[in-house]
């Protein structure tokens, strides 16, 4: 679980950030342990209460999407750069501030703090578009900091990782400058075993997922990563999972789907610049086709390329959401609210901050501007904690400035309106719009 992400100099953000998932002691009755986890750490008298869901409302290009955007950057070169980068390769999430001569060449940062069995481990990397600076994996627990892995500017590589494996300081002895050392042991080094990374390298990876959900990213045939389909057509306890709660439950007229394959040829040009771009080097010559049957006068399946935006939204969804109820994971979903109703993504965030089971243990960190997520519906409080709910806004400089409504210090009564609050100006973090005319 992800208790953290922070960093600096990253796309639009210049400054220092950190995104917290830990939760406040709030005072309303209705909130209370509401969209919290309780996790035991040693050393700890009480459990660590983090958050089940955290929200980032503010402005078109007011950097949302650079904080979402700064896991999926983290977890590629913790988790992925090892297979990905060729020597000499630039590398990729190399994005620095660019609007300030000081910065435009500086180093990238950034680091996470995840929860390991009953201790926590933080993961921070520092890099420039040619190599990686300073990496460092510190495990804490009771006895105090562990230096798992120490990599400094110098090239040097040390922790006790590296100090007690063989194998392990063989690996690290000619580091390629844009490939991490995370990355790499987890590749290369001990699959199990007191010297393997492996275990720490899951709980990085499955603390930083993401997913673009925006309209432009549904249109997008995703060439080489069909597990999801594939398991759908294959998997009928997964495909009726998602049919239950996401297909039927949304109310959209579906009442049954089928699915087939057929033959899918990829043009040799466009075959070998997809392989360059780091897809997998065997893409399936076949593709899951998927149907959905509606019900009607005379029921009969629509081609999904024809079903609406909201029904290819909500199936794009699905292979997450199913992992977020089965799985201990932290997703980045990047424009959540994009093609649903309100009331739809206000049920899809209270099933997830509210589960039916104190077994679901996973997070759900997302970006939207629909506000109605601030304010009751049906009686019941909003489906977002006031912990839950981050701003952001451009400074003069144009670097992203961002800061959580709990900074706003007001009283505990249920009737505030934050939806209401926040429109009128009172928390900021709102777009210009006096300027606009036809």
């Amino acid at each position: 679980m992800l208790v953290r992400l922070f960093g600096r100099n990253f796309r639009s953000i210049k400054e220092q950030f950190e995104l917290s998932l830990v939760a406040a002691d709030l005072t309303r009755k209705e909130d209370c342990n509401r969209g919290t986890i309780a996790v035991p750490i040693s050393g700890m008298a009480e459990p660590l209460r983090l958050l089940r869901t955290l929200c980032v409302y503010g402005p078109n290009a007011s950097g949302k999407s650079s904080l979402l955007v700064a896991a999926k950057a983290l977890r590629w070169l913790a988790t992925e750069s090892s297979p990905r980068s060729k020597p000499d390769q630039k590398i990729a999430p190399y994005e620095p501030f660019l609007l300030d001569d000081k910065t435009k060449a500086a180093p990238v940062e950034l680091g996470c703090d995840v929860v390991f069995k009953k201790s926590l481990l933080k993961y921070e990397i520092k890099f420039t578009s040619k190599a990686i600076q300073t990496e460092f994996l510190t495990l804490i627990d009771k006895d105090g900091e562990h230096k798992l892995i120490e990599r400094h500017a110098t090239g040097e590589v040390r922790g006790q990782l590296i100090l007690d494996n063989e194998a392990n300081r063989l690996y690290v002895r000619e580091m390629q400058p844009n490939v991490a050392v995370l990355s790499k042991l987890a590749q290369h080094g001990p699959r199990n075993g007191k010297g393997s990374v492996n275990l720490y390298f899951k709980a990085i990876q499955n603390a930083t997922h993401h997913q673009d959900y925006t309209d432009a990213a549904l249109e997008t045939i995703k060439v080489g990563d069909s597990s999801a389909d594939e398991k759908f057509a294959d998997d009928p306890e997964y495909r009726e999972w998602i049919m239950k709660h996401l297909i039927r439950a949304a109310d959209i007229g579906i009442s049954d789907v089928r699915t087939r394959r057929e033959s899918f040829k990829i043009p040799a040009l466009i075959r070998e610049s997809l392989e360059e771009n780091g897809f997998p080097e065997k893409i399936p010559d076949t593709r899951v086709i998927v149907e959905f049957l509606h019900a009607g006068a005379k029921s009969g399946t629509i081609d999904f390329g024809q079903e609406s935006t909201g029904t290819k939204k909500l199936f794009n969804i699905a292979s997450r959401w199913w992992a977020l109820a089965n799985q201990e994971i932290a997703l980045f979903a990047d424009e959540l609210s994009a093609s649903l109703h309100p009331r739809l993504l206000n049920g899809l965030v209270c099933s997830v901050n509210e589960p039916t089971s104190e077994k679901v243990r996973s997070q759900l960190i997302f970006a939207t501007h629909d506000t109605g997520l601030l304010e009751s519906q049906d009686g019941l409080p909003p489906a977002l904690r006031r912990d839950q709910v981050y701003f952001t806004k451009k400074d003069a400089q144009g670097s992203t400035e961002l800061y959580s409504l709990t900074e706003f210090k007001e009283d505990a009564r249920a009737v505030h309106n934050i939806r209401k609050r926040y429109l009128s100006g009172i928390y900021g973090a709102l777009p210009s719009v006096e300027k606009l005319s036809l």
